[in-house]
């Protein structure tokens, strides 16, 4: 009986360990998916924002305040327009599409 169950948790002891060993490389493989994704930043001055961004940044909820950085964010799978703009003391950064839709 004593050897039935030493063999027994010998098993389950090896079986964890396995699946310790799976979950790790599953890890691995999911970092290094992440890390081959290239992220670029571009810095762009304002006069060279396409036109559906300039247009956005018109709107009434932007008036009075200035661009004072702009960068164009991109990776594999989207770009964003990141603006940051000043009025007075106050700064607050907006994000935009190419196509001028407000990002989060």
């Amino acid at each position: 009986m004593k050897k039935r169950n030493v063999l027994m948790l010998t098993l389950a002891l090896a079986a964890g360990s396995v699946s310790v060993v799976a979950n790790q490389a599953r890890m691995n493989e999911e970092v290094a998916i992440t890390a081959e994704q290239e992220v670029s930043k571009t810095s762009v001055e304002a006069t060279d924002l396409p036109e559906p961004v300039k247009n956005a940044l018109a709107a009434t909820e932007f008036e009075g305040w200035a661009i004072a950085e702009a960068a164009l964010i991109q990776d594999a799978e989207k770009s964003l327009y990141v603006i940051k703009l000043t009025k007075d003391e106050e700064t607050k950064t907006v994000k935009f599409t190419p196509e001028g839709e407000k990002a989060n």
